[in-house]
């Protein structure tokens, strides 16, 4: 399938779908808890401060998706499948994985994509684990999933994912915070959820495996 740029965060395209799904898991014990990072979290870009729940429509943002370079021409013969766009998450592009190899972004393309945010040191990443891990063992072969580690160093996230037994994805190293400032993701545990045109949904708390379920099937009809 021909990759081509997506289209402009929105932060609205899907919300309608997925917001009573997440405040209804805000309203279940242990939902919608995060933890405070113990640095200064890095300045906002678009002048807005972070909150649990869902987001608000954002337009001064850039893209939430790239052209997927070197992908291959579709050989579909729909026309609904040719006019679909492939791209990926731009902020991913670049990045390199706790192991320290390059990360193929490219990989991400016609697939919707879910970005789990932790940090190493973080208790409530830590109780989460299982119910993510659940989720990526039922939804790997329709949906990408991620994990963007920060606010630790390199060794301390690999401990993290040993200890949680959360290898069964990729997580990348963002120790940096770029991945997380482009997201506008300012505590742990977040979450961000990409349709595969794109369209971008950010939510900061703690998700159990059935509330995540209920969201990741709004976003492959999304």
């Amino acid at each position: 399938m021909t990759t081509t740029p997506g289209p402009p965060v929105t932060r609205a395209g899907f919300l309608a779908a997925t917001a009573a799904l997440v405040l209804a898991a805000c309203g279940n014990d242990g939902g919608g808890r995060s933890s405070t990072p113990p640095d200064p979290a890095p300045a906002r870009t678009v002048g807005e401060s972070a909150s649990t729940g869902p987001t608000t429509a954002i337009t001064d943002v850039p893209p939430a998706s790239v052209m997927a370079e070197g992908a291959a021409p579709s050989t579909a013969t729909d026309e609904t499948a040719a006019a679909t766009p492939s791209v990926i998450p731009a902020a991913m592009v670049g990045a390199t994985t706790i192991d320290g190899a390059a990360f193929d972004a490219d990989a991400l393309a016609g697939r919707p994509t879910v970005a789990w945010f932790w940090a190493p040191w973080c208790v409530i990443c830590r109780g989460e684990a299982p119910d993510v891990v659940d989720v990526v063992s039922r939804y790997s072969d329709r949906v990408n999933f991620v994990g963007v580690a920060g606010r630790g160093e390199a060794a301390e996230m690999r401990e993290f994912v040993a200890d949680t037994d959360t290898s069964s994805f990729i997580h990348l190293d963002d120790s940096s915070g770029e991945i997380w400032a482009s997201y506008e993701i300012f505590a742990q545990p977040a979450f961000a959820f990409i349709t595969d045109d794109g369209r971008l949904e950010t939510f900061t708390g703690s998700l159990g495996a059935d509330e995540l379920a209920a969201i990741v099937d709004q976003l492959l009809d999304a």
